[in-house]
């Protein structure tokens, strides 16, 4: 992965404007929104969550999951996480910001962390969570126009974005997370991918 791309993603969060978190939550969670280089060119590390899992069934996420009381801050929530779900340990990734918090379908408030997954770590998928390991480059997003539909959720009229890759559909607040990531980074980033 390029050194400008680098320093593009840690700048562009540094610089996201913060903004206040609205809404009661039951739980807070963290997901790592892992990139690497791949064949393809920069990419999304995500998974298609299994049917057995308790939440989200089968759909395309980022890993993550609900603080823990062992976690320390909720940047060691999803470090701790990857490595459940994935095997990839966090000496291999090097994060670098933050955006800002959503609230998930379930209540949870969601903290998501931009990571660089460096090297080539193996990646020994969880089978009771995880169905699928998808790379999904940067560009995709970047040339792709996601599909939007009004949905009512939790008492208010809201876009729903689906981004249809390969035979997966990318949708909701991960497809959210994506797209304030991009607007983070600013167009400059479809030079660096």
């Amino acid at each position: 992965m390029s050194e400008n791309l680098r320093e593009a993603v840690i700048q562009g969060l540094a610089a996201f404007p913060s903004r206040p978190f609205e809404g009661e939550y039951r739980a807070r969670a963290a997901v790592l929104m892992g990139i690497a280089e791949r064949e393809a060119g920069p990419s999304f590390l995500l998974t298609r969550r299994t049917n057995t899992v308790s939440t989200h069934k089968g759909q395309v996420s980022f890993p993550g999951g609900q603080c823990e009381q062992a976690d320390s801050n909720l940047e060691q929530t999803a470090l701790r996480e990857t490595f459940e779900e994935l095997g990839i340990r966090s000496q291999s990734i090097e994060i670098a910001g933050r955006l800002n918090d959503y609230l998930a379908a379930t209540h949870s408030r969601v903290t998501p962390f931009a990571g660089f997954i460096n090297g080539s770590p193996d990646i020994t998928p969880c089978a009771e969570e995880v169905a699928r390991v998808l790379w999904v480059p940067l560009r995709f997003f970047l040339e792709t126009e996601p599909r939007i539909e009004i949905w009512e959720r939790l008492g208010q009229r809201v876009p729903v974005h689906f981004y249809a890759y390969e035979d997966e559909v990318i949708w909701g607040l991960t497809a959210r997370m994506i797209i304030d990531f991009l607007e983070a980074i600013g167009p400059g980033i479809s030079r660096l991918v």
